[in-house]
């Protein structure tokens, strides 16, 4: 989940939320990075997060690969905070 093709664009959608079996909302690449520079290269992929789980005030946290923590409310789907390397 983390590993997107290396010829993937900002457009690829790597995140969906749904409610009800409806997709409600995405999130491109291009909304969490300016350009693919910002990703780390594998061998064969660009990874663009390290982690995403859910905490106790029940938003999803998404660890990009440049430190930075995004924040997204379950209940509105919209992102809630951008920290850097911040709990």
């Amino acid at each position: 989940m983390n590993l997107i093709p290396i010829d993937s664009t900002l457009n690829l959608e790597v995140l969906r939320f749904y409610k009800r079996g409806k997709l409600v909302r995405f999130v491109r690449l291009g909304d969490l990075y300016k350009n693919k520079s910002q990703l780390k290269r594998t061998v064969s992929h660009l990874a663009w997060m390290y982690s995403i789980s859910i905490n106790q005030a029940n938003l999803l946290v998404v660890e990009l690969i440049d430190g930075r923590k995004i924040k997204f409310d379950l209940d509105t789907d919209e992102i809630k905070a951008v920290s850097l390397n911040v709990d």
